[in-house]
């Protein structure tokens, strides 16, 4: 009796038609569970935004600071008695890591839940989004010791919120620790914005010293580089990134579509722009 089976030729076309389409459907597979991952982080910011808005109606239309401490200030932070943003809408979410300080208040440092997004690679030194500085400035902490505070931002303040940039996701920072804030300065985002302001945009330092996510190496060596990568937005969902706006609204920005003109300077709570 004759078997009748496959022959070699035919296996190996077989196989090589396999292989085709693997190579075709594996990219695409990719690009669905990237574009699953950026929804998710855009469900996050969303949350936070209406965290946010939820705390500004509770306090007469004000944004909170980015961070204090509720201990006497003097020498360094104590991470025991710091306090982020992140524990100003804590009440409104009631998500992430919840903790209890020395001083016997709870702390939530933002490395879990919706504080982190599904693509931040290394969420164990603190919340990876970025409040605009320029709004959320800090409080009284050791280095604005016997300075003049600058208080928060407020919603009437603003002239265009929803076009003002409220939270970012940042890049990893170069130490063992996050700003957990990006700042507006003008220095460190463009070299002009023309004459008048914002008929020009100028180079993106934000894409020439940012976008960037720090190495191990630079988390274990580094003390937090001043305009580096932990604080720049980060375009890390296939070349946008997702940003929350003062209006509460999120949105997926391409690289180098940012303005910082337009997005990141706040006419009246920051100098005027040259």
């Amino acid at each position: 009796m004759k078997h009748k089976g496959f022959t070699l030729i035919e296996l190996l076309v077989v196989i090589a038609i396999i292989a085709i389409l693997a190579a075709i459907l594996f990219p695409v597979f990719a690009q669905a569970r990237e574009k699953a991952r950026a929804i998710a982080c855009v469900s996050n910011e969303k949350q936070i935004g209406l965290g946010f808005m939820l705390y500004v109606q509770d306090y007469d239309e004000t944004f909170p600071m980015d961070q204090y401490d509720t201990n006497t200030v003097g020498g360094a932070p104590d991470d025991n008695t710091l306090r982020f943003w992140t524990d100003f809408i804590y009440p409104y979410i009631k998500n992430g890591d919840r903790t209890t300080g020395a001083d016997g208040t709870p702390i939530t440092w933002g490395t879990s839940g919706v504080y982190v997004c599904p693509d931040y690679p290394s969420p164990i030194y603190g919340v990876p989004y970025g409040c605009n500085y320029g709004l959320m400035p800090d409080g009284l902490v050791s280095w604005t010791a016997g300075t003049a505070l600058t208080p928060p931002g407020t919603l009437a303040a603003l002239q265009t919120p929803s076009e003002s940039v409220l939270m970012a996701e940042l890049g990893v920072n170069d130490a063992q620790w996050t700003y957990g804030m990006f700042y507006p300065e003008e220095d460190l985002w463009t070299n002009t914005v023309g004459n008048p302001p914002g008929s020009v945009q100028g180079q993106h330092f934000d894409l020439i010293y940012g976008d960037c996510d720090a190495t191990a190496a630079q988390i274990s060596a580094g003390a937090g580089t001043y305009g580096g990568c932990g604080t720049y937005p980060r375009y890390r969902h296939t070349g946008t990134s997702n940003m929350l706006f003062a209006d509460g609204h999120v949105k997926a920005i391409p690289r180098g579509q940012l303005n910082w003109y337009k997005n990141i300077y706040l006419p009246g709570l920051m100098p005027a722009a040259y």
